[in-house]
């Protein structure tokens, strides 16, 4: 009885210790999904994403519409705005157009707004649908920003510049975390006196500074209008230069299965995906449209998140920055991909797992504990002096900005490659100002044989600083890489000479 006993116990923990190893198995290769939510129009893709929004609300987002011409950008911000603190969807007019998609959400709308003026967005347009509905705003078109935080109630009111799309977005960020109202200003326009002169008594004025801030002489004329103390504008002056500092300092404080993402491209993309990440209950990452995102493929990883949700307006497989991404955390090239339209997924080929270190053929490096990286050279991390003859002008660029502060960084592998220069001039390129992968030729890029180094790979050079292969030439084949500056000077500098190449991880 007591064999018997030893035998089934035994026979169940040879069971476990098989399921058990298949899951960890499956937990370890498990990759990172990418999907896309994107069209070639930007109505369309928002109404991709007031899908994603119902499907993840159970459908009680699609309560309340709000409806707005995209290119009215005021009007299509404080829409956005009321969306987050009211509850709802935007739904996109374009030349006084609703498709049908939007159309089927707001017949099943239990409350309907027009945001805006009637010349931006006439009522004949719901009239037609047989559709009630109430307007938030006048036949004044500028005293939209007035009637919008009328309906949001008395509030602390921000005031942002309305230049630039990514100080919106930081704006309506702000206003929707701190609960307060927003004042969109045009500066081609009066200050709205109405709005201004109503935030009183304990309410505050704040103002967002961002790339395009609104100047002090007007600042002072908001305080005078509202009867503040001019001393105080200082303290309630918001420091937005840095969205996407802002929101990564955010997200790293936050732990989600799923992040949405968007480059800061157009005021439709970067709001609508922040609509649906703050909807649905996600993390929300700006990735910037001219960089390699080293610190948000980083800030990912840490997380680990399981789901990426990308937000634009182009054409499907275009998404460079997106899967680039994806390539590097799932350790997959960034042509290993494939991209399936009817989902809007992006997924990485088995087939291709691990190509990189089939196809780099190098010494392997190891960095001991009391060594580090500085341009290029392995030091010990005691040595503060830098060789100056290996110091060159990347010292002085946005891409070693990505540099850690002990020159530190984190490698697989090492090439020495002989290195050439050009530059992002179309006259020299052919006529073209853009990479075989589709983005800017730019300080950072550099072309390679895919053979050798496959596209998408992050590098660091010695005496260049951080880049990406992004670009291929009918001269670079083997040992060879061209890299990318911005002027003839530079290149003619740099010449033609030998140089350590780390693959990054």
């Amino acid at each position: 009885m007591k064999r018997a006993i030893f035998r089934s116990v035994l026979a169940c923990l040879c069971v476990y210790a098989t399921f058990s190893g298949f899951s960890s198995k499956s937990l370890a290769d498990e990759k990172v999904k990418g999907f896309v939510i994107s069209s070639e129009s930007e109505t369309k893709t928002i109404e991709k994403v007031n899908n994603r929004i119902i499907d993840n609300t159970n459908g009680s987002a699609s309560k309340i519409s709000y409806v707005v011409n995209i290119n009215d950008k005021i009007s299509f911000s404080l829409a956005g705005l009321l969306s987050l603190n009211k509850g709802g969807v935007v739904i996109p007019v374009k030349d006084n157009n609703i498709d049908d998609v939007s159309k089927a959400i707001l017949k099943n709308s239990e409350q309907v707004y027009v945001v805006g003026d009637k010349s931006s967005i006439s009522d004949d347009i719901l009239s037609d649908l047989d559709i009630k509905f109430e307007r938030i705003g006048s036949d004044n078109p500028s005293e939209t920003n007035y009637h919008v935080n009328k309906f949001l109630d008395n509030r602390d009111l921000l005031v942002v510049d309305s230049r630039n799309d990514s100080d919106i977005l930081g704006a309506i960020h702000y206003a929707r975390i701190y609960n307060m109202n927003l004042y969109i200003y045009d500066s081609t326009k009066e200050i709205d006196e109405n709005l201004v002169s109503e935030v009183k008594n304990e309410r505050k004025i704040y103002f967002y500074d961002g790339v395009n801030s609104i100047s002090e002489d007007l600042k002072a004329k908001i305080y005078s209008l509202s009867k503040k103390d001019k001393k105080e504008i200082k303290s309630y002056s918001l420091d937005g230069k840095d969205l996407l500092k802002t929101f990564k300092d955010r997200f790293s404080l936050r732990k989600n299965d799923n992040v949405v993402l968007s480059e800061n491209k157009n005021l439709t993309d970067m709001l609508s995906s922040y609509i649906l990440a703050d909807k649905s209950g996600y993390n929300y990452l700006l990735m910037d449209s001219n960089s390699m995102n080293l610190d948000v493929e980083k800030l990912v990883k840490e997380s680990d998140a399981k789901n990426l949700h990308y937000v634009s307006t182009d054409e499907l497989g275009k998404y460079v920055n997106f899967r680039s991404l994806l390539s590097s955390i799932n350790k997959e090239e960034v042509t290993g991909f494939e991209v399936n339209e009817t989902k809007g997924e992006i997924t990485v080929s088995d087939s291709n797992t691990d190509k990189k270190g089939e196809n780099a053929v190098s010494e392997k490096v190891t960095v001991k504990s009391n060594e580090k990286i500085v341009d290029g050279k392995v030091v010990p991390k005691e040595e503060k002096k830098v060789d100056k003859k290996t110091t060159t002008e990347s010292s002085n660029t946005e891409s070693s900005s990505n540099k850690s502060s002990d020159g530190s960084f984190d490698y697989s592998k090492v090439l020495t490659m002989n290195a050439t220069a050009y530059t992002n001039d179309p006259s020299e390129n052919g006529g073209y100002g853009t990479t075989r992968l589709g983005t800017p030729l730019r300080y950072g890029v550099v072309a390679v044989d895919p053979k050798v180094i496959p596209l998408g790979t992050k590098l660091y050079i010695e005496g260049y600083g951080y880049a990406v292969a992004e670009d291929t030439g009918g001269a670079i084949k083997g040992n060879r890489i061209d890299l990318c500056f911005t002027s003839r000077s530079q290149a003619a500098r740099f010449g033609r000479r030998n140089v350590k190449v780390y693959i990054l991880k």
